[in-house]
């Protein structure tokens, strides 16, 4: 059993606990398994940080909090802990990243330099898109464009040009929320009209990606913790739709990568280690990246599952050893 001095107690910020998918929910798996190694494990939540009226870093967290059941009052169990407390505090809010977002994320960060800091980085929360690969990745991205003003009206109609189905992507929302796949217009005008559509007139930003149509033979996530590959699987689209949604009952399976696949994982692990990302899920369509996800990166319990394997032993103890 895993034993750890004062300052090692692992710290998980989630969003509010009756928001959670609590039996397939990742961070409270991960909780679960650091509680079975012995690791010192606090939960907290987005509402339960504040600064007091010293401006000091405060978190109303509740020792081994790792219970998976939507019935158990995390609240009632509540108390004020120390920046110092923590090893590592890990920000799993599920995204957009919005302002709220980044705010609770800096003070997490000025909480956290006592420890190993915040997981993941704040320089990576706060300016990494996750509709974005990492810029040393892109080359294994599909075609793709962001468009927030009208200065970028004439590489959108480009972009669209080019491309016959193209999918848009807002910038502001998550989980597939407002995904659309579209048909190139024949017209400028016509050009005009759907990029102000999917924009409102250019106040919300979009991302623009070409439509890979090997999505109907599924799309594969890879697990990473600190960098290293944990395993992979496949996701299908839904019936009657190009999206996967989980939650509308998109089929999984177990995927086990070919050697092209492991030499794409090692590059990707590469890069996430020299970033100091300690937790990410890569898609993959076609051999392409398709999202990119480090905010809190889901499906792990999912994953376990289809192989019939303790993966969040893995994560927990990669987690442990550092970078």
């Amino acid at each position: 059993m895993h034993t750890m001095t004062s300052g090692e107690i692992l710290l998980w910020v989630t969003d509010p606990w009756p928001t959670l998918s609590h039996p397939k929910d990742t961070t409270l798996r991960l909780m679960e398994e650091a509680v079975n190694l012995g690791i010192p494990t606090c939960w907290t939540s987005s509402d339960l940080v504040f600064e007091d009226p010293l401006g000091s870093w405060k978190a109303a967290a509740v020792d081994r909090a790792w219970m998976r059941s939507a019935s158990f009052d995390p609240v009632s169990r509540v108390r004020l802990w120390e920046p110092s407390s923590f090893r590592q505090v890990h920000d799993r809010i599920d995204p957009p990243v919005n302002e709220d977002y980044i705010d609770l994320a800096r003070r997490l960060d000025a909480g956290a330099l006592s420890g190993e800091g915040l997981l993941n980085p704040l320089e990576v929360i706060t300016g990494q898109s996750e509709k974005l690969p990492l810029p040393e990745l892109r080359h294994l991205a599909p075609r793709h464009l962001v468009v927030k003003s009208e200065e970028d009206l004439n590489s959108a109609i480009d972009f669209i040009r080019q491309h016959s189905t193209f999918v848009s992507k807002p910038m502001n929302l998550a989980q597939s929320i407002g995904v659309r796949r579209h048909t190139s217009p024949p017209s400028k005008e016509e050009c005009l009209n759907l990029i102000a559509e999917i924009t409102d007139h250019s106040r919300k930003p979009v991302f623009l990606q070409e439509y890979l149509p090997g999505i109907r033979e599924g799309e594969v996530r890879m697990w990473f913790a600190m960098g290293q590959f944990i395993g992979a699987l496949k996701k299908f689209p839904v019936s009657g739709d190009f999206r996967v949604l989980i939650d509308e009952g998109s089929r999984i399976e177990a995927h086990h990568p070919d050697a092209k696949e492991f030499k794409v994982a090692e590059e990707i692990g590469h890069a996430l280690h020299k970033r100091r990302i300690a937790l990410a899920a890569v898609d993959f369509i076609s051999g392409k990246i398709s999202d990119f996800n480090i905010t809190s990166p889901g499906l792990l319990v999912q994953l376990e599952e289809v192989h019939g394997m303790n993966l969040a032993n893995q994560v927990i103890r990669r987690l442990l050893e550092g970078f």
